[in-house]
């Protein structure tokens, strides 16, 4: 299997995550951006949206990060989505990709918008309901780091590198799940990127 991906999208990283946590043998293929890569024809065969990730699989493509590590999960060994807590993973998961990624990817590219404003009132209510949890559970969806984690590690993580100002319990979560080697690798491979668009996005403030 091919997964097709960049370092700087949040929704890539979260698979990249899942498949070096998990050991997958899957082969990793960086997209190119700015090259018009997800507009070519046969990228939108894959992934109709023009969106990343997109992962080839023997039974065809299959785009969006959570299906994605859903099908990885089901293929086996279970170890983002054990089963005595698959439904507080998958809550978690949702979590973030509701109300921490895209307010996320607001105050990154937008931040000097109307948008930012309501993105940073999402962003205090996720906050106020993960410190809330954390407060007596070391990871989100329990005593172990699972895929309700790993959206919103990037997320919050991004999101404090923004300047948004992050509860003890928040900062405390971030340093445990940044011991983990595949989260520690998604953010040192992400973080060039990271750094090399803050010009393009200082025009935009």
């Amino acid at each position: 299997m091919r997964l097709h991906y960049h370092p700087l999208s949040p929704y890539s990283r979260k698979v990249v995550i899942a498949i070096q946590h998990r050991g997958d043998p899957i082969e990793l293929s960086q997209i190119q951006l700015g090259s018009g890569a997800l507009k070519r024809p046969e990228y939108l065969a894959m992934s109709p949206f023009g969106k990343m990730p997109v992962l080839e699989t023997p039974g065809g493509p299959l785009f969006e990060s959570t299906s994605i590590v859903e099908l990885l999960e089901d293929i086996g060994p279970r170890k983002l989505l054990p089963e005595n807590r698959q439904r507080e993973a998958r809550h978690w998961d949702r979590i973030a990709d509701h109300y921490l990624l895209p307010p996320y990817a607001t105050l990154f590219w937008e931040a000097g918008t109307s948008a930012a404003d309501t993105a940073r009132k999402t962003v205090k209510t996720a906050f106020d309901v993960l410190a809330a949890r954390l407060a007596s559970s070391p990871f989100l969806a329990g005593d172990a780091f699972t895929f309700g984690d790993v959206g919103a590690v990037i997320a919050v993580d991004g999101l404090a590198r923004e300047g948004i100002p992050t509860p003890k319990a928040l900062s405390t979560w971030l340093e445990r799940c940044h011991e983990i080697a595949a989260v520690r690798a998604s953010r040192e491979a992400a973080l060039p990127f990271i750094e090399s668009t803050r010009p393009m996005r200082a025009v935009k403030r």
